[in-house]
């Protein structure tokens, strides 16, 4: 955490600033490794400060290294984050997300301080995963193909979405999860159709297409794959999409190397479902960042001028949507390394392992 938090420093004294102020959660754990923590103030000369509420003060004495950590209460707070910025001597400071009120309440307190949103240094920071991170990671992805598998067991004429989030949910935490990377998707038949489709009391029917986006957090840190199973054997069309969306993934994943572009590799993906006449039910970016949040930068999309670097983790999400019929997913959550991209998802892909 030290290193992280000296880059930090580093990053605050190029940008001109005095002082930066990290206040969402996710920027905490990253920097201090811990899960409490409101506030935390880091200058390029002087110890971190991360304040923290009564409440959390244990837990976050037990779990925070690398700065003093000191309580507040509802009443003091205000002069208690003053006091920290006038004892640095701080006229410039950078934040990522202030409350507005207490952003409001502070310039009203200091107003000789100029204080600017910034979060692009931070996310730098964080879209390279050290390799601390890599195998909190490659455990998430882990925790989320034995998530898929008890799904896939389950699977069957009858059995409702519900059912089936709830058997996920339980292998994964039962083997070692902390929770959730986000709300689960176990979208059946028409409802395939919807990118965020829940979980609803639908019960599975012969035909179906169900597409299952789960994901595992382990150390704070996600993952996210989504499956298309079939119930029974496809159709012509099915097949077909299926068929297509895997060779779009796939197509995909091949181009994820150390610096490509973003946009790029999305045109990849697209331009394979484009030619197979589903372009327009293409209706996201192909993938995202994934790390302490389930989305993060960079975006790897048709509207990003980034590019893929050797610690970036994004997804591999390709997808066709044909409203009223079904739809059709295939998403891993992908490291770049030197030598190129590695999945951390593996459950098997193939529409052969799909069909129960």
């Amino acid at each position: 955490m030290a290193n992280r938090i000296a880059k930090l420093a580093d990053k605050i004294a190029e940008c001109g600033l005095d002082a930066y102020v990290a206040s969402r959660s996710p920027n905490i754990r990253y920097y201090t490794g811990s899960i409490g923590g409101s506030h935390l103030i880091v200058t390029p000369d002087r110890d971190p400060l991360l304040l923290v509420s009564v409440l959390d003060e244990n837990v976050t004495k037990d779990q925070a290294s690398d700065c003093t950590v000191d309580t507040y209460t509802p009443a003091s707070l205000l002069e208690r984050f003053a006091d920290a910025l006038r004892e640095s001597h701080s006229v410039r400071v950078g934040f990522d997300d202030l409350p507005l009120q207490l952003l409001a309440r502070i310039r009203r307190r200091l107003p000789e301080v100029c204080f600017t949103q910034n979060q692009e240094e931070v996310w730098q920071q964080r879209m390279v995963k050290d390799a601390g991170e890599i195998r909190l990671m490659s455990e998430a992805g882990r925790l989320a193909d034995v998530a898929m598998q008890a799904l896939k067991d389950k699977l069957a004429i009858g059995a409702t979405e519900y059912e089936l989030a709830a058997e996920a949910s339980y292998a994964m935490m039962r083997e070692g999860a902390e929770a959730h990377s986000f709300e689960f998707t176990v979208g059946s038949g028409p409802r395939s159709a919807y990118p965020h489709a829940s979980v609803t009391d639908r019960k599975i029917t012969r035909g179906d297409l169900i597409v299952v986006d789960i994901g595992a957090t382990h150390g704070g840190y996600c993952s996210d794959i989504t499956r298309t199973f079939v119930a029974g054997k496809p159709d012509g069309k099915k097949a077909t999409i299926y068929d297509v969306v895997l060779r779009s993934h796939e197509a995909a994943f091949g181009e994820m190397k150390p610096g490509a572009g973003c946009r790029e590799v999305d045109g990849v993906s697209r331009r394979i479902i484009e030619e197979a006449g589903y372009g327009t039910n293409y209706t996201h970016s192909l993938g995202h960042g994934v790390g302490l949040e389930i989305h993060e930068p960079p975006s790897v999309s048709q509207r990003s001028a980034e590019r893929l670097e050797a610690g970036n983790v994004v997804s591999d999400e390709p997808g066709v949507y044909i409203h009223g019929y079904g739809g059709v997913r295939i998403e891993d959550t992908v490291l770049l390394t030197p030598k190129g991209p590695r999945r951390l998802t593996n459950f098997p892909r193939e529409l052969e392992n799909a069909v129960f």
